[in-house]
């Protein structure tokens, strides 16, 4: 049986009500729960509160429908899941509709700064809790996935676990993935904003990232925002344009990439990681650039198109593995 809450943060990281989190927390937690897994989903920005619920509903359901589907083909599916879906303030005023809001591609820098927020704050609240309910000896996978800047609250708050050095209970297992990432290419290396994240966590780190060349958001005006941004330094490239530096790869020893074409999957033919640590890159360019792929994004280009089942079928993949002997193919 899954469980699933929504929970608002506030533009400072603040969990709204708070008072109550803590108590959801602790019950879904709980042995009357059962809960095999933790998944947490944070949408990016220029999301009003109603398309957050909307895309997580999309989401979930056609996540948890494509397991079910191959479960006959998954080595390890969660059973018993709690699933919490983060809404935070990515628009300056949640009405699509608010005149102010036509002036919304300017507030790129603050809610990239916001997203930062959000997680070192609000995120990183909620993972600590999850850590003390968490019963002793009891293996639990926290499944965490951002798009775009919701990459950005996922792994700040990763960021500031490790930054605090709180402990992790070795009976957690982490799987992350970052959908079109919107923070630049270098971002997880040593010493860069996300660079203690791999370590912190090496030793039950499974992570998925994907990368697009038609995703025009990332590729085109990504770098061009931080030639314009004076205090944003060098011009970037982000992370999910080009996907992940050497650096970041020469952080694992286990890897792969694999290619999502137009209407393939990935379970039954090819061989999924089971090892940890793992880095896989998943290519979206194929899917993206079929001709049978109607999917408009106007001027981001497909970087919002990850509603898809290629795509369900390559987190299921990732996520809980196959049947089949496990290959590993280095990049």
């Amino acid at each position: 049986m899954s469980h699933y809450v929504t929970v608002p943060i506030d533009p400072n990281g603040i969990i709204n009500p708070d008072e109550e989190i803590d108590d959801i927390i602790s019950k879904s937690m709980s042995d009357a729960f059962g809960t095999t897994d933790v998944f947490i989903y944070s949408h990016g920005w220029w999301t009003t509160a109603d398309s957050a619920l909307k895309q997580y509903n999309i989401a979930t359901t056609a996540l948890t429908f494509r397991i079910r589907q191959h479960a006959n083909l998954l080595a390890r599916p969660a059973s018993v899941p709690f699933l919490i879906g983060i809404h935070w303030p990515s628009m300056w005023v949640d009405d699509p509709t608010a005149l102010l809001n036509k002036f919304e591609p300017f507030s790129f820098y603050g809610m990239e700064k916001r997203a930062d927020d959000v997680g070192e704050e609000g995120l990183y609240a909620i993972l600590r809790l999850l850590f003390c309910a968490v019963a002793p000896g009891k293996g639990i996978r926290f499944n965490l996935f951002g798009h775009s800047f919701g990459c950005k609250v996922v792994c700040s708050a990763l960021q500031k676990l490790a930054e605090n050095d709180i402990p992790v209970p070795s009976n957690l297992f982490f799987n992350v993935i970052l959908l079109q990432a919107a923070f630049g290419t270098d971002c997880l290396e040593p010493g860069k904003p996300y660079g203690r994240i791999i370590p912190k966590f090496s030793s039950g780190l499974r992570l998925l990232i994907s990368k697009s060349a038609k995703d025009d958001a990332l590729g085109k005006a990504f770098p061009v925002a931080h030639c314009m941004n004076f205090f944003a330094g060098e011009p970037r490239t982000a992370l999910g344009a080009t996907g992940p530096s050497d650096k970041t790869l020469a952080q694992f020893q286990q890897k792969q990439s694999v290619a999502i074409s137009y209407g393939a999957t990935l379970l039954g033919t090819c061989p999924s990681p089971t090892f940890d640590p793992v880095l896989v890159v998943a290519d979206l360019t194929p899917v993206h650039s079929d001709p049978q792929n109607k999917y408009d994004g106007g001027w981001g280009g497909h970087h919002s198109d990850i509603f898809r089942p290629e795509i369900y079928d390559l987190m299921s993949w990732f996520l809980f593995g196959q049947k089949e002997a496990p290959k590993t193919v280095e990049i």
